[in-house]
């Protein structure tokens, strides 16, 4: 049995469903499992900033051992090579340079991540009126 849930709460979707279907201006741009679809993004991504601003650059080297530098707003950022299991390695290599953070944060491809990969927009918190009406949905088959 197959039971649809049209929701614009990708939270809800990345929960509820086995498949998720994400409609743009009614053609399907993406299908599959949340996991799937997550993996298509990228890889996580581990942001650090350091407690001590003249610790930018030895924090970027550090992590520029893991992963490839992506953006970051307040401090260093690189997309992990393997995943999150590199996220301890990245911790001691730190604590070994003893530099310290003032915050450190992984954080994992979501269902909105693949929403603005697939759509070029963002589904949630939009402040941009369209001029097409709401044409944009995320179909989910329950789990």
């Amino acid at each position: 049995m197959t039971v649809f849930l049209t929701t614009q709460y990708l939270e809800e979707a990345d929960v509820l469903a086995n498949r998720v279907g994400i409609i743009d201006h009614g053609r399907i741009v993406a299908e599959g499992t949340t996991d799937e679809l997550k993996a298509q993004v990228g890889r996580p991504t581990v942001e650090a900033i350091p407690a001590d601003p003249e610790d930018s650059a030895q924090l970027a080297e550090i992590l520029a051992r893991f992963g490839d530098s992506c953006g970051s707003t307040k401090g260093v950022a690189v997309r992990l090579r393997t995943g999150e299991t590199d996220l301890a390695d990245v911790v001691r290599a730190l604590d070994s340079a003893e530099i310290k953070v003032e915050n450190l944060q992984l954080h994992q491809p979501s269902l909105d991540d693949v929403f603005l990969a697939k759509t070029g927009r963002s589904l949630e918190g939009s402040d941009e009126e369209e001029a097409e009406p709401a044409g944009r949905e995320l179909a989910a088959e329950p789990a």
